[in-house]
């Protein structure tokens, strides 16, 4: 092993700095400074000549260990381009097969440095694909490629501008995500989202800034979507309806109207509908040829009510005091029930067999005597029925004898 000591003293003597070194790039590498004394024997020289056997990546060393304006040129000699990065292994400049780069340091406050890198010369001029890198993109080889860098968060969060087309992944219970202003994002600034937690994760607004339309809006567990805006407002790609309430309920009052009630926009997609009202007249009530179902209450009163979707030749009556279930299948509303009872209902069926109560009681078995004693109003008739004398009657008969 190499040692740099003083024969006489002890102390450490630093090497040269080295003016050139060719070097067999075989794998991802980090290397040294000279000065450093590292029995690495991958350590940096003004110049460098390396040959790359595959897509690498070239670490420099610590930025901290050496002095603002250490330079390098190094040039790509092989068959394949690689990645010259920071100590953290940053892409710094993508060296493409017989191209030279230049490197120089101008700060080293930290170990990754701050490095400026210039084509220094090249048989094929080519772009720098690491410098091009930003939000939403990386370098790989002398590619520009699609980057979505993912966070867990289960603290509430508040979202920078900075955080473009980040993936943040929220696990905790409830929580919120603040949204930047829109119009200090800017138009086409996005990121994605998933509530891979257990609670409603409440995606807030500032200002009079909207998402979907409201200043805030709640992704249930298992949600996830695109949050993008046009400078203005936020919009959602791709989150689902919210399935909580999804059984709706709205009462419309009808009263004084008549002729065709087309449903309005914030009236369409419930379910269940109540209308009442005393109507002017005949009424249809129409709704949106999509497929949807409708449960209707109808309570209004004083003529006919029914529902189609705009221009259906025969709509669906529904009477007064009628409950029904119907649906749209796109085109026209259907009843969803088409099994009907067939009236009377035969004795065999548990019925009667009888349009009336006087045809029930005979169908059930009661004589012409039977059923007058059965509707008798008091006991004198029902023994007028069966002809029997009253008691009265019965003494004197008996005294006679």
């Amino acid at each position: 092993m190499t040692t740099y000591t003083k024969v006489f003293g002890g102390d450490t003597v630093r090497p040269s700095e080295i003016g050139y070194q060719a070097y067999a790039l075989t794998a991802n590498a980090t290397f040294y400074w000279p000065t450093e004394a590292s029995t690495s024997a991958l350590k940096t020289s003004r110049i460098m000549d390396v040959a790359a056997t595959g897509a690498f990546v070239l670490s420099l060393p610590d930025a901290t260990l050496t002095g603002v304006g250490e330079s390098l040129l190094i040039s790509n000699t092989g068959a394949f381009a690689f990645t010259v990065a920071n100590h953290a292994g940053t892409p710094i400049c993508t060296v493409a097969v017989g191209s030279s780069w230049y490197l120089y340091l101008t700060t080293n406050a930290t170990a990754n440095g701050t490095w400026s890198v210039f084509q220094f010369g090249a048989t094929i001029s080519s772009v720098n694909s690491a410098a091009l890198a930003g939000d939403g993109l990386i370098a790989i080889g002398t590619t520009l490629c699609q980057s979505l860098p993912v966070t867990l968060l289960n603290a509430n969060y508040i979202i920078g501008i900075n955080d473009r087309a980040e993936a943040f992944i929220w696990t905790g219970g409830a929580g919120t995500f603040t949204l930047p202003s829109a119009g200090t994002a800017g138009a086409n600034w996005f990121i994605h989202f998933r509530n891979n937690g257990t609670g409603t994760l409440t995606l807030q607004c500032v200002g009079a800034d909207k998402i979907n339309g409201v200043a805030s809006l709640d992704a249930d567990a298992g949600d996830s979507s695109i949050i993008v805006t046009d400078g203005s407002n936020f919009y959602t790609i791709g989150l689902p309806p919210s399935t909580a309430g999804a059984f709706s309920y709205l009462a419309i009052d009808l009263a004084g109207l008549s002729g065709d009630y087309t449903l309005s926009a914030s009236q369409i997609d419930k379910v269940s509908y109540q209308l009442f009202g005393a109507l002017g007249g005949a009424i249809s009530i129409v709704v949106p040829s999509t497929v949807q179902e409708y449960w209707v209450d109808n309570l209004a009163t004083g003529d006919t009510l029914d529902v189609g979707t705009s221009g259906q030749a025969v709509p669906v009556a529904v009477a007064t005091g009628q409950r029904s279930i119907l649906y749209c299948d796109g085109t026209n509303v259907l009843d969803a029930d088409t099994a009907s009872i067939s009236t009377p209902i035969s004795i065999a069926n548990g019925g009667t067999a009888a349009a009336n109560a006087a045809a029930a009681r005979t169908n059930l078995g009661g004589t012409s005597v039977g059923v007058a004693v059965f509707t008798a109003a008091n006991a004198a008739a029902a023994r007028t029925a069966i002809s029997s004398p009253s008691a009265q009657e019965a003494i004197a008969f008996a005294i006679a004898l």
